[in-house]
């Protein structure tokens, strides 16, 4: 009903209006008020309680992080439900933190402990050796470029796996912290 209000004025302020351009309509917009003002006034007149976040939220924020690390596997599972279970959120935020990455940082954690360090070509180089020191240089120069492109190509994908789970994090947090902070 407070919609239709907010839709009825906005229209009739637009009729009243000489030029329809969308200088016009963001004055208009302007002198209506600032959008959140307008939500916590209806929400104050029709009496919906404002959302709260408690331990649910920090435990889901910090599950969706590190559960995975803390209790492996299961301990992001953990988070995705209290995440889900959470009013504080809306569902595109709420898919955010379940696919943007799936086990937080489990995967790069993982990687860190069982990585090798790149390919080995030692072994190849020495049987190389025995047809002449020429194809064992070429193919010393092949193994060094390729472990330096792999090297590149895993510290930007630890990068990735990295940043895109601790920022979702934090935008999670900082949503959850503007919507709450008045409550």
């Amino acid at each position: 009903m407070w919609l239709v209000r907010i839709h009825e004025h906005i229209d009739s302020a637009l009729a009243e209006a000489p030029v329809h351009d969308e200088a016009e309509v963001r004055n208009v917009l302007d002198r209506l008020g600032d959008p959140s003002d307008i939500a916590e006034e209806a929400r104050q007149r029709f009496g919906v309680p404002k959302v709260k976040s408690g331990a649910l939220e920090i435990a889901a924020l910090i599950l969706l992080l590190v559960g995975g690390i803390i209790l492996p596997v299961v301990g992001w599972f953990i988070g995705v439900i209290l995440l889900w279970s959470s009013r504080v959120w809306t569902t595109g935020e709420k898919l955010a933190g379940t696919l943007l990455f799936p086990g937080g940082l489990l995967l790069p954690a993982g990687l860190t402990l069982g990585a090798v360090g790149g390919q080995s070509c030692s072994g190849i180089i020495q049987n190389a050796d025995q047809l002449g020191t020429g194809v064992a240089q070429e193919i010393e120069l092949s193994c060094r470029a390729s472990s330096t492109l792999y090297t590149i190509g895993t510290a930007i994908l630890m990068a990735v796996l990295v940043i895109v789970p601790v920022a979702t994090a934090i935008v999670l947090a900082r949503r959850m912290r503007a919507r709450t902070a008045t409550a």
